[in-house]
C-alpha cells in the first residue's frame, strides 16, 4: 500500500473545507456515559509505559487512543523539524491503517494542517473528496476525529482516530478522550525530544536520566490528582443516579396512587351512575305498550350493561380492589380468569393455595409485572399459551411468566427493552423489583421466554404454606 505523497496541483480542483467538517455532528449525536475508569486506567498505563519503555509511548499512544475510541485505526502526526515544518509524518499507527506508518501529509494542505490552525478537535467525513491523495490510500476513511496537541504553546502535531465504514460514529465522548489524551502527547512528544536531545549530550547523561525521572514522576502526579477528580465525579455520578432511582420510586408509586384513584372513581361514581340508568332503563321497558319503543329500550338497556361491563374491567385493570382486599393471590387469579374467559389467551395458574400478606409495595409491584407480562405474551408473542408460577421459601418469592412464542432477541435483552414491551417494558420491570429489592431474570429462545423475578421476603411472610405443598392450577374456564 502506497503511502500519501504531498499535494501539488490539486487545490483547485479540491471541494470546500467546510463540506468535509461535520464536527457539529458529535454533539448531535447519542452521547455515551463517560466511563472514567477506563479513562484512568489507560492514563496509568500510558504513565507507566513513559517511565518503563519511553521509546515506544508513541506506539502505545496510538494502541491506547484505539482502543478507548473504539477506532478501527488511530495514530499521530508530529511536524517535521529538518524543514521547518513542512509536512506531517507519522512514527505511529494502530489498528488497519498500522502499515501507513512513515507516511505523512503536506502541512499548508492536509487534515492535521487545518486542525492545527483552527486550534480545535475536527470530525472530517470523506476527506478524500479535498484532499485527493488519499484516494489510493486503503482501507478508505469514513470518518477521522483529529485533536491537536502543543508543547510549551506551540503546535507539533495531532492525535487521531478513523473508522473504515458507518458502523461506528464517534460522538462527543470520543472528542472529550481525544482532548485528554492530547494533553498526554504534548508530555510525551516533549519527553522524546529531551531523549533525542541527550544522544548528543552523553556527557550529562546521570542529570538526563534525572529530568526524565522528574518528567515521569510529574506525570505519575498528574495521573494521581487526575484519579481523585475522576473517583470525586464518579461519586457524583453514583449520587445523581441514586437521585434518579428515587424519583422513579416516588413516579411510580404516584402512577399506582393515581390508578387507583381512577379506578375508585370509576367503580363508586360513573360504576353506580351506570347501575342506576340500567334499573331506569328496565323499568321504562317494562312500562312501554308498543313493540318498537320496548326494543329501543332493549338495545339501550344492552349498550349500558356492556359498558357498565367494560368500566369494570377497566377499573379492575387499573387496579384490582382485590389486591386491597384480599391479597396479591386472589387479585391474580380474577385477572386470569378475566383473560381466560375472553379466549385471547389460555393461562395456567401456579400458585400456593395460601401466601400470607406481603407489603403494599411488594404485592402491586408483582401484579403489575404479571400484567404487564400477560399483555405483551398476548400482543406480541404469537403464543396461544402462558403459564403464571408462585413459589416461594422462607427467604425469597419466585415468579415466573412462562410463554412458547418467539422470544427475545439478544438486542432486545442487552438494550433492556423490546418491540414486545407495552405499558411497563423489561426496563421498567426491572426496576420496579430493584426498588423492592428484587431482580428480573431472563430465559429466552425461539421456543418461548420465561420472565423470572425473584424478590426477597420477611420470614413472617414464610409462614404460609411451602410452594410446593399446595399449589394450584387454574386454565381455561368456559
Amino acid at each position: 500500500m502506497a503511502h500519501p505523497a504531498p499535494l501539488v496541483d490539486s487545490h483547485q480542483s479540491a471541494v470546500p473545507l467546510q463540506s468535509i467538517i461535520c464536527t457539529e455532528e458529535l454533539h448531535r449525536r447519542p452521547l455515551r456515559p463517560p466511563d472514567y475508569q477506563k479513562e484512568n486506567r489507560a492514563l496509568v498505563v500510558l504513565a507507566h509505559a513513559l517511565n518503563d519503555s519511553p521509546h515506544t509511548i508513541l506506539q502505545t499512544l496510538a494502541d491506547t487512543i484505539l482502543e478507548v475510541c473504539q477506532a478501527d485505526s488511530a495514530g499521530i502526526s508530529l511536524l517535521t523539524t529538518n524543514d521547518g515544518g513542512k509536512r506531517f509524518y507519522w512514527p505511529a499507527i494502530a489498528g488497519r491503517w498500522k502499515p501507513h506508518i512513515g507516511g505523512g501529509t503536506p502541512r499548508d494542505f492536509g487534515p492535521c494542517g487545518d486542525v492545527l490552525d483552527h486550534n480545535i478537535p475536527l470530525l472530517f467525513c470523506h476527506f478524500e473528496r479535498r484532499y485527493t491523495y488519499f484516494q489510493s490510500v486503503t482501507p478508505p476513511v469514513e470518518e477521522c476525529l483529529l485533536s491537536p496537541f502543543y508543547v510549551k504553546g506551540k503546535g507539533v502535531g495531532t492525535i487521531w482516530a478513523i473508522v473504515h465504514d458507518d458502523r461506528r460514529k464517534f460522538d462527543a465522548e470520543d472528542e472529550r478522550l481525544l482532548s485528554s489524551l492530547g494533553k498526554f502527547a504534548s508530555s510525551a512528544y516533549q519527553i522524546l525530544r529531551s531523549l533525542d536531545a541527550l544522544k548528543f549530550q552523553m556527557a550529562e547523561r546521570e542529570k538526563a536520566e534525572e529530568q526524565l525521572r522528574k518528567l515521569a514522576d510529574g506525570l505519575e502526579t498528574q495521573v494521581r490528582v487526575r484519579t481523585q477528580e475522576l473517583e470525586q465525579r464518579n461519586a457524583e455520578v453514583l449520587q445523581q443516579t441514586e437521585q434518579l432511582r428515587e424519583l422513579s420510586n416516588r413516579l411510580l408509586q404516584t402512577q399506582d396512587e393515581e390508578r387507583r384513584r381512577i379506578a375508585r372513581e370509576l367503580h363508586d361514581s360513573t360504576g353506580q351512575k351506570i347501575a342506576v340508568l340500567r334499573m331506569d332503563l328496565a323499568r321504562a321497558q317494562r312500562q312501554v305498550g308498543s313493540l318498537q319503543e320496548g326494543a329501543v329500550l332493549s338495545e339501550c338497556l344492552s349498550l349500558a350493561t356492556e359498558i357498565s361491563n367494560e368500566i369494570r374491567t377497566l377499573s379492575y385493570v387499573l387496579h384490582p380492589p382485590m389486591l386491597d382486599e384480599l391479597g396479591l393471590i386472589s387479585a391474580i387469579r380474577v385477572y386470569v380468569e378475566g383473560i381466560n374467559k375472553r379466549r385471547t389467551l389460555q393461562v395456567m395458574l401456579e400458585v400456593p393455595s395460601r401466601l400470607e400478606r406481603l407489603s403494599e409495595e411488594v404485592e402491586i409491584t408483582l401484579f403489575r409485572v404479571i400484567q404487564a407480562a400477560l399483555v405483551n405474551v398476548q400482543l406480541h408473542s404469537g403464543s396461544k399459551m402462558a403459564t403464571v408460577r408462585i413459589a416461594h421459601d422462607t427467604h425469597k418469592l419466585m415468579l415466573e411468566i412462562i410463554d412458547q412464542g418467539c422470544g427475545f432477541t439478544p438486542e432486545a435483552i442487552k438494550k433492556g427493552d423490546s418491540m414486545r414491551a407495552s405499558g411497563v417494558g423489561l426496563i421498567s420491570m426491572k426496576e420496579r423489583l430493584r426498588l423492592i429489592g428484587g431482580r428480573l431474570e431472563i430465559d429466552t429462545g425461539n421456543r418461548g421466554t420465561i420472565l423470572r423475578g425473584l424478590v426477597p421476603i420477611s420470614s413472617s411472610a414464610a409462614h404460609a404454606q411451602p410452594s410446593g405443598a399446595s399449589n394450584e392450577s387454574v386454565g381455561s374456564s368456559s
